[in-house]
């Protein structure tokens, strides 16, 4: 790394860089410390009478799970289940029985883990984005490549010194919220194993990680202070419904005949019971990787007399109109769901409709100085054709 720029990037970026990643660790340990309180909250509950005279109007009508059991039995049973830091979402028959259906898989759901992961992921594309995007806007680019620095070194020198603290403020943040619950609970109601704690922590870690060099590539590339912010934050809004909306496409126009279908998400945000798929921890490491490497050939040839356009790159152009055409109407026609075209309906039309107005949409965004330019070149032209005449 080279000294001067090393102390240069620290000067500028050093104290935002400490106040966000302390953030991220103070908010997760608040958060932690709210669940706890919240959980002796609830265990204070079901220790009072007034615990003691909800449950006894509880009928076996209104919660099939107490059919046949002694009050002594349903008191154990309901202090278990709301107690336990995970519990299933169980249907019963009329008998009280769990009923078993192969067509829905039984999920957990938690009271005791909220760690606001909406919240992070803002941050986390917030400050994606912004890493390149503000040195662009602020014109420091310009100072920073009169140091006679290749850019190839300003890049990563950039990354190392902003995604790596910001990153591991993230990790470290997760392993404190989790240690806040599972150490101020007792082991009896910590229904999780470390192991598949640990595999929660680096899903969902992995996860911030996706959406971060998501956003930087992004703030590299774009250079409109409207449709750039905007750029990002729809394409970050609905990747994961992409991703849905790919499979339910595939399952339709391969003729899959199965009744499942993908509403569900892709991506781990925040602690679950549920099994945790090593499928997107790959797949977001791959992608992150590659955006990390694109984005450092793209950077080497970064002008700045484009940095007022919505592309700063020439050679994207093409494959951004495709990509967007691609896109938009994936997400628009199969996001819910393949199975709304069994009924005979075709999802084609919607998906032609779609593709030509975001084509559209998207030839202008990209070319509208051309097109301006254009415009304005014929307007003169036919003044001058009047002036003449």
């Amino acid at each position: 790394m080279n000294k001067q720029l090393m102390t240069i990037l620290k000067k500028r970026y050093g104290l935002v860089l400490i106040i966000t990643s302390l953030s991220i660790v103070l908010f997760y340990g608040y958060k932690g410390i709210q669940d706890v309180n919240q959980w002796k909250y609830m265990q204070n509950y079901y220790n009072s009478e007034q615990y003691q005279k909800d449950l006894s109007e509880v009928s076996e009508e209104e919660n099939p799970k107490f059919k046949g059991l002694s009050f002594k039995e349903r008191e154990n049973l309901d202090k278990k289940e709301g107690l336990s830091l995970f519990n299933q979402t169980n249907s019963y028959d009329e008998q009280g029985n769990i009923t078993t259906d192969s067509k829905h898989n039984t999920t957990y759901y938690t009271m005791y883990f909220n760690e606001n992961s909406l919240l992070l992921l803002v941050v986390i594309v917030s400050a994606g984005f912004l890493m390149f995007f503000v040195d662009l806007k602020t014109s420091f680019n310009e100072f920073l490549f009169s140091l006679g620095v290749s850019k190839r070194r300003i890049y990563f020198s950039k990354f190392a010194l902003i995604s790596i603290p910001i990153l591991l403020s993230v990790l470290l943040a997760k392993i404190l919220f989790i240690g806040i619950i599972t150490l101020s609970i007792p082991s009896e109601y910590v229904n999780i194993s470390l192991a598949q704690l640990a595999m929660n922590v680096l899903a969902s870690w992995t996860t911030c990680i996706i959406y971060y060099f998501t956003a930087t590539f992004i703030g590299l590339v774009t250079g409109n202070i409207i449709l750039g912010p905007l750029t990002a934050l729809g394409f970050c809004a609905s990747f994961e419904y992409f991703i849905a909306a790919v499979i339910n496409a595939w399952y339709y126009f391969t003729k899959t005949s199965t009744d499942i279908y993908v509403t569900n998400r892709f991506f781990n945000y925040s602690i679950t019971k549920d099994p945790i798929s090593t499928l997107p921890i790959v797949f977001t490491v791959m992608l992150s990787l590659l955006l990390l490497i694109f984005g450092s050939y793209l950077f080497q040839t970064l002008t700045l007399e484009k940095k007022g356009k919505y592309l700063l790159f020439d050679g994207l152009k093409l494959p951004v109109i495709i990509a967007m055409t691609l896109y938009v109407p994936i997400v628009l026609v199969f996001s819910r769901g393949y199975y709304l075209y069994e009924d005979g309906t075709s999802p084609i039309p919607g998906l032609l409709i779609y593709a030509i107005i975001t084509a559209i949409i998207g030839i202008y965004l990209i070319f509208r100085k051309e097109f301006h330019g254009s415009i304005s070149h014929i307007k003169q032209t036919l003044k001058n054709n009047n002036v003449r005449t």
